[in-house]
């Protein structure tokens, strides 16, 4: 992700690990707070990503924000001294 991952679809391809075990990562980053989920609401379907025109894969995802529709994963910054 700090290289650009766009999608998680990147990230599973560049790192060669199953979709599963990406998920997993993210959501444990998540947990721990050194990524941040936040889902996005930028038109998905109230019925979910059943009913997106995105290939599977590609921009949406569930497993960091357990809701359905797409969700910006970023990276956390560390806090600052002040």
């Amino acid at each position: 992700m700090q290289s650009g991952a766009h999608q998680r679809s990147d990230v599973v391809r560049e790192t060669g690990l199953p979709a599963d075990v990406v998920d997993a990562a993210i959501d444990h980053l998540v947990r721990i707070g050194r990524l941040t989920a936040q889902p996005l609401s930028s038109g998905c379907p109230a019925g979910g990503c059943s009913g997106c025109g995105s290939p599977s894969g590609h921009g949406c995802s569930d497993a960091a924000a357990r809701t359905p529709g797409p969700v910006l994963i970023s990276i956390a910054r560390p806090p600052t001294a002040g």
